[in-house]
């Protein structure tokens, strides 16, 4: 592999960031999401892809127009009306586009529409194509070969960079085993082994490692948890309908969810996920042109800032749900207290809680912080836990503590009188 020049790491922080747009990157702090079918069916299917995915963290799209078939009977795709299609949604939604190139004679009309010019799997050692590719300046996807080893993979990058083309990202798609419960088995050793022998970026597709759609996300999640720089996912409107690869193809529900859920796994790892397209498309906007050294660092902050918010949203959400959980263990706690004759304020309680809250706390100033929030939340505990009682007793939330704790041990002892009276005060 020594003679892998172009491809290995010549210090151990070198890492190459493949442009795909102006907008989208591989490579970098930011996650390449790639989402789409499988193979290009129809102008309708694309929109109705492109539209969706567009609305969440999923920068590109990819779908096949010439597809290498087991069978010389099954469809081989759509050809230039496919290309067209592609670069329609392209250019409606703003996502670039990842299809296949199979052959020398193919490369000039799929190299003149698409953004990323991908290298299936059984092409992975057409030299001759390989070095085709090396003469365009179009970023390729190099996926690794059924049996391919890791250095042939490198060194199949090595002929696209030899012949004069940089921008190459590697891609870990699953090799063939004795197994046959999955359609492949996914190498995430070699996503590390890559990261840490070449400079160039490593995305990972799931979904041909699988052969089955219930498997697809949790690989999805542990193939960002190991360093892969993104995810190239098939999804499709109507996933059984799919003329190939059916079985693994996601809905476009699935597939939103799946990228959701990689949120706190990227923040995990140090990387972001991107914004969606219309987001990243206002944030465009308010920057000055693309050609601007000061735009691009202002862009990538904006952007940065997105998605520091999104994590912020999403962290909020399950502050809310755990909150919506400790009130209502308030309700419970009210009920407890009024069949025990309890009072409903406990000043010992509240001194463990916060005690326990900022010592909690990573530091002196974010415990105190935390201790001032969770007086707040003491606090709007007592009341509910009173407007749950005066409730029970059918009396008004503003009553006091004395009558509440009194009411409450007759209450405990004489349940069905109270219950039924309205004037007992």
């Amino acid at each position: 592999m020594k003679e892998a020049k172009l491809t290995l790491k010549q210090q151990s922080d070198q890492q190459t960031v493949v442009s795909i747009s102006d907008t989208v990157r591989c490579g970098g702090r930011e996650l390449l999401i790639v989402g789409g079918p499988c193979t290009v069916e129809s102008a309708e299917q694309i929109e109705a892809v492109a539209s969706r995915l567009s609305q969440h963290p999923i920068q590109a799209l990819r779908g096949g127009v010439y597809k290498p078939r087991t069978s010389p009977y099954a469809f081989q795709g759509m050809g230039k009306a496919g290309l067209d299609i592609l670069e329609r949604a392209r250019n409606k939604y703003g996502m670039p586009v990842i299809t296949e190139v199979m052959s020398v004679e193919q490369l000039p009309e799929v190299a003149a529409q698409a953004d990323v010019l991908q290298v299936g799997s059984r092409n992975m050692q057409n030299f001759e194509l390989l070095k085709a590719l090396g003469t365009t300046t179009k970023p390729i996807l190099l996926k690794r070969g059924l049996c391919a080893t890791i250095e042939e993979l490198i060194m199949a990058a090595e002929y696209v960079m030899a012949s004069g083309n940089p921008n190459v990202i590697l891609c870990e798609r699953g090799i063939r085993s004795y197994d046959s419960f999955t359609r492949n088995v996914l190498d995430l050793g070699a996503v590390v082994a890559l990261k840490q022998l070449t400079h160039l970026p490593v995305i990972v597709d799931p979904s041909h490692a699988a052969g089955k759609r219930e498997l697809v996300a949790d690989l999805a999640r542990a193939a960002i948890a190991c360093g892969a720089d993104g995810l190239i996912i098939e999804c499709h409107p109507e996933p059984e309908k799919s003329v190939s690869d059916a079985r693994q193809a996601l809905s476009l529900d699935d597939m939103a969810a799946l990228v959701g859920s990689l949120e706190l796994i990227a923040q995990a790892v140090g990387r972001t996920l991107p914004l969606p397209v219309a987001r990243r498309a206002q944030a465009a906007a308010v920057c000055a042109p693309a050609e601007s050294e000061t735009a691009l660092v202002q862009f990538d902050a904006v952007a940065r800032l997105a998605a520091a918010r999104a994590n912020i949203d999403a962290i909020d959400q399950e502050i809310c749900a755990l909150l919506q959980k400790r009130m209502a263990c308030g309700t419970e706690i009210a009920e407890i207290k009024a069949i025990g004759d309890l009072p409903v304020k406990d000043t010992g309680r509240e001194v463990i809680v916060l005690t326990n809250v900022r010592e909690s706390a990573s530091d002196v100033e974010i415990g105190l912080a935390l201790e001032a929030i969770y007086k707040t939340v003491i606090a709007e505990s007592v009341k509910l836990q009173k407007r749950v009682l005066a409730e029970s007793l059918k009396l008004p939330p503003q009553i006091s503590k004395q009558t509440l704790h009194k009411l409450s041990r007759v209450r405990a002892l004489r349940p069905n009188r109270i219950a039924s009276s309205t004037t007992v005060i």
